[in-house]
């Protein structure tokens, strides 16, 4: 039962970001939902399957937004691994802890992409997605935690 309620969110989520990502010029809204997923593969998975997810779901974000296969599965990638190890010396059964872990990684996660767009495309390294997106996404996923039957279908503590 557990399952199928973790495939049917995540399933939700990836929707959820088609559907903000088709109209994000209307809602003016920048959530990385897909990030999200990254972040329970890291901490629920090994090594291996991380790097898989995590490099999928980059490519995923790379065709979304900015067209070039493999800046944002790089930075993904990246974080997803350092994710994996770090979260062994967090306490993520606080609240706060969820938000500012959620946020700080997809922060260095967006600002490792933003750089290779800089050097590639000579792209301004964009503020929104380096403190507003991560802060929204955190606490999205910090809302995600809060429910005691959330915790419960998602075990990640």
């Amino acid at each position: 039962m557990k399952n199928r309620i973790r495939v049917l969110l995540f399933i939700i989520l990836i929707f959820a970001q088609i559907i903000i990502n088709r109209y994000i010029d209307t809602l003016k809204l920048n959530i990385d939902l897909l990030y999200l997923i990254i972040v329970y593969i890291s901490i629920k998975k090994g090594v291996v399957k991380t790097v898989i997810f995590s490099s999928l779901i980059g490519w995923a974000t790379d065709f979304f937004t900015c067209g070039v296969i493999g800046v944002f599965g790089f930075s993904r990638v990246v974080i997803a691994f350092l994710i994996n190890e770090v979260f062994k010396y967090i306490d993520l059964s606080k609240n706060i802890f969820v938000f500012l872990f959620i946020a700080i990684s997809l922060a260095i996660s967006n600002l490792i992409a933003n750089i290779f767009l800089y050097f590639i495309f000579d792209y301004k390294i964009i503020l929104s997605l380096i403190v507003y997106q991560p802060v929204i996404t955190g606490f999205v996923g910090m809302i995600f935690s809060i429910f005691p039957k959330m915790k419960k279908v998602l075990n990640v503590y």
